[in-house]
């Protein structure tokens, strides 16, 4: 267990963690909330997320993972890509999902656990806001048919 007289420099910060882990640790945060997750690379982003299978739904959400700056201890992303990514979303019919991720202690588990942070980016200009708004994971694909 975490000592009372551990020092701040000996906890784990996020900027330890590789690319790959906190991007494992995200994909595992919303799996968790029952999203399938898929590369978001085609939308400009980490991860898309499904309400039900890719081949039934559409996505309803994108994710953007912020980075951390050691030396300034703290998270960010260039506004010039979020007002990108918030512009496009619309048009996509989907939300964006500025996420972090912090490294916590579990005084329960005895471990050190990851923490995901979700913030949703809107934007006005939403060409589509006076068609009938859908839930999450209602925006069903056309069936082909032959």
């Amino acid at each position: 267990k975490m000592s009372k007289h551990m020092t701040s420099n000996m906890i784990p910060t996020p900027h330890e963690l590789t690319r790959d882990e906190i991007l494992n640790a995200v994909r595992d945060h919303f799996s968790k909330k029952g999203y399938k997750v898929l590369s978001g690379l085609q939308f400009g982003c980490e991860l898309v997320l499904y309400a039900d299978s890719p081949t039934r739904v559409h996505s309803d959400f994108c994710v953007k993972l912020a980075e951390y700056d050691p030396g300034r201890r703290e998270y960010y992303i260039d506004w010039r890509i979020i007002q990108t990514l918030a512009r496009s979303m619309p048009d996509l019919h989907k939300t964006l999902l500025v996420c972090q991720v912090r490294r916590v202690w579990s005084d329960e588990k005895g471990v050190w656990e990851h923490a995901v942070d979700e913030l949703a980016v809107a934007s006005e200009h939403a060409p589509f806001r006076y068609r009938e708004k859908k839930d999450v994971g209602e925006q069903t694909k056309r069936l082909r048919t032959k």
